[in-house]
C-alpha cells in the first residue's frame, strides 16, 4: 500500500485572514509499482467542523494517487477569523477559490474535484454555479440547504435582531453530537475535539440563513458534473431540500442522486462509511477521462 505523506500549508485570503490548510499525498513504497498521478480533490468541511475530521478521507484518495487539499474556513479550526463569525458568506466562495487555486497551481494538467460536506457542501454548490469552469466535478455530502433540526421563530427573532446590535456575540450552534453518526466513537470525538469550535455569531446565523436561501435558487445555474449524497436519516440537514434541489438542476448537467437510507449527517463517519468512499472513488474515476 502507498504512503501517505501529510503536509501543512498557511494561504493568504483576499482580505489578509490566514487559512490553514493540509495537504495529503500517496507515494510508492521501494520496490513498489509506481503510483499513478491523478487529479487533486479539495474538501470543504462543515460547520464547527475542521479538516483534521476528513484525515481517513484524504488518506483514502491519497492511496489512489489523489492530491487531497482540505482546509479551515476563516473563524472556524485551525485559520485565523474571528471565531464562528463571518461579515459576508461570499468570503466564503472567495476563500474557496484560493484553495482551488492553490491546488491548481501546485498540480498543473490535473483535474480539480470539490468536495463538500454540510455547510461546505452549501459553500460548494454556491461555488460552483459562480466558478463552473474552475473545478471538473462536484461531491456534496449532506449538504445543509436547508435545517431539518428545529430552530424557533422565537430564536431566529433574537438572532437577527442581535446581529444589527452585536454582530459577533457567540451562541451555541444547537447541533447535537448524537445525530451526526451512529458510531459512538465519532461522536464522543467529536464532542472532546479541541480544534472544533461549537459556537456561531449572530452575523453568521443571518449570513448563513440567506445563504441558504439563495443558493436554492441557483439549481439551474449547476453544470458541473455532480454527485448528490444526503443521507435518509439526517436529522441535522434537509435530505428532502437536498433532493428537490438536484431535480431543479439541469437535465443536460451530469447530475447523480444518492440517498443514503438509514445514515445521519456524516454519511463518511457512519459505519458504513467504506461503501461510501467506495462510490465516491468510482464516480470521480468515471469522470477523470472525459
Amino acid at each position: 500500500m502507498p504512503e501517505v505523506i501529510y503536509s501543512e500549508e498557511k494561504l493568504k485570503a483576499q482580505d489578509g485572514v490566514e487559512l490553514f490548510c493540509r495537504v495529503w499525498k500517496g507515494v510508492s513504497l521501494e520496490g513498489e509499482p509506481a503510483l499513478k498521478a491523478r487529479s487533486t480533490i479539495v474538501i470543504a468541511h462543515g460547520l464547527a467542523d475542521h479538516s483534521g475530521r476528513y484525515e481517513h478521507v484524504a488518506k483514502f484518495f491519497a492511496q489512489k494517487g489523489y492530491v487531497v487539499y482540505a482546509y479551515d474556513h476563516r473563524g472556524q479550526g485551525k485559520s485565523e477569523g474571528v471565531r464562528g463569525h463571518v461579515n459576508k458568506f461570499s468570503q466564503f466562495y472567495d476563500d474557496l477559490w484560493f484553495v482551488i487555486r492553490r491546488a491548481k497551481g501546485r498540480n498543473p494538467g490535473k483535474k480539480c474535484f470539490l468536495v463538500g460536506h454540510s455547510m461546505g457542501g452549501l459553500i460548494a454548490l454556491g461555488y460552483a454555479a459562480r466558478r463552473p469552469k474552475t473545478i471538473n466535478g462536484l461531491i456534496v455530502t449532506s449538504p445543509c440547504l436547508a435545517l431539518r433540526m428545529r430552530v424557533s421563530p422565537i430564536k431566529k427573532g433574537f438572532g437577527t435582531f442581535m446581529s444589527w446590535l452585536f454582530p459577533k456575540m457567540a451562541v451555541d450552534t444547537g447541533i447535537a453530537a448524537e445525530g451526526l453518526s451512529h458510531d459512538s466513537n465519532v461522536v464522543e470525538a467529536y464532542k472532546k475535539d479541541p480544534i472544533r469550535y461549537p459556537k456561531i455569531t449572530t452575523k453568521f446565523y443571518v449570513e448563513f440563513d440567506k445563504a441558504m436561501k439563495n443558493v436554492q435558487s441557483l439549481a439551474k445555474s449547476i453544470v458541473t458534473p455532480c454527485l448528490f449524497m444526503p443521507g435518509g436519516d439526517d436529522p441535522i440537514c434537509s435530505t428532502e431540500a437536498t433532493i428537490k434541489f438536484y431535480e431543479n438542476v439541469p437535465e443536460t448537467t451530469d447530475k447523480k442522486l444518492i440517498v443514503w437510507d438509514g445514515l445521519y449527517h456524516e454519511i463518511m463517519n457512519e459505519p458504513e462509511k467504506d461503501k461510501v468512499l467506495d462510490t465516491m472513488a468510482q464516480w470521480i474515476a468515471e469522470r477523470e477521462g472525459k
